[in-house]
């Protein structure tokens, strides 16, 4: 008997160690999916309308030469707006063609029509994508050479088909990454190390880029510098804080789901250790009940001698 409950005991201490691994592989692939839904969640929310107009008007702005050219060409645009106030006045030079109505043209001052027009090219460049015809200046040195190619690659990314492909890219990501959590990680998990785990994984997967992402912004990517790498840091900054409200709220999540399972199993541990009042009374009431009553001896019959004691040898 002793031999078969030390076998049920190491067959117990097995199955939990397999079940401890199976729980980390699934964790840290849990871990995995989840960051991978929470950037593309990021990158969805920069390709969405508003979100490409807060990172392509400033790199617009500050990687070509729209702005340059508009104010250059004001004299002679309010000029021919006046002429002809019923006809629409096309912007030259900026490499994609954009026109606006006279009394418009007329109405803005130099600022705000560069403006206007560069949100004009926006929308054309988030609605049918970005082809490379707007003007730059050239890069001088290797450092500027790559942040006009970066600047280039941000313009061709955001736009309107991506953000659709980022949609379905998402669902399935999201899809993966609870089946995973809520089927294969729970199943690994036992009690109130079930919300411990799914909290764990969660904050693994969105800690590192949030910290990324902030010390990216304070430390290294500087807005001025340079032309071309200004502009790259700067959509970088403008890009980072529109994904930085996803990663933060999984954190805030994970967190809650974490110190829930944390309480939980602390207070379920306690519970079982805890020992109720008067159980030790109750405990030694019931011991006494079970014990055999003692047995009183037979009394000798009538008439009956019992014989002397032997004398002791």
């Amino acid at each position: 008997m002793g031999e078969e409950e030390e076998f049920k005991e190491l067959a117990r201490g097995e199955e939990k160690h397999w079940r401890i691994d199976f729980k980390w592989v699934f964790g840290i692939i849990t871990a995995i999916l989840l960051f991978a839904a929470l950037t593309c969640a990021g990158f969805y929310s920069v390709t969405s309308p508003g979100g490409a107009r807060d990172v392509l008007v400033p790199l617009i702005e500050g990687a070509t030469q729209v702005k340059q050219y508009v104010e250059e060409n004001y004299s002679d645009l309010r000029s021919r707006a006046r002429r002809s106030q019923t006809a629409r006045i096309y912007i030259p030079d900026i490499g994609v063609e954009v026109a606006l109505e006279s009394e418009t043209v007329a109405s803005l001052n130099s600022d705000e029509l560069a403006d206007k027009v560069i949100g004009e090219v926006e929308r054309q460049i988030y609605t049918g994508g970005y082809e490379g015809n707007l003007p730059m200046k050239r890069a001088q040195g290797v450092g500027e050479e790559r942040g006009k190619a970066a600047c280039e690659t941000i313009l061709a990314l955001i736009n309107k088909n991506n953000h659709r492909t980022l949609l379905w890219t998402l669902a399935l990501l999201g899809s993966l990454a609870f089946v995973f959590s809520m089927l294969f990680l729970l199943f690994f998990c036992r009690g109130w190390g079930k919300a411990a785990g799914v909290g764990l994984a969660i904050i693994a997967a969105a800690l590192p880029a949030s910290l990324f992402i902030r010390l990216g912004t304070e430390f290294f990517w500087n807005a001025e510098a340079g032309l071309f790498k200004g502009a790259m840091y700067q959509a970088f900054q403008d890009a980072g804080a529109l994904m930085l409200m996803y990663y933060d709220i999984a954190l805030g999540a994970g967190a809650l789901v974490l110190l829930v399972g944390v309480i939980g199993g602390a207070v379920s541990r306690r519970s079982k250790k805890r020992v109720p009042p008067f159980l030790d009374l109750k405990r030694q009431e019931q011991s006494l009940a079970e014990e055999p009553p003692l047995q009183e001896e037979p009394e000798a019959p009538e008439g009956f001698i019992s014989p002397p004691p032997l004398p002791p040898p």
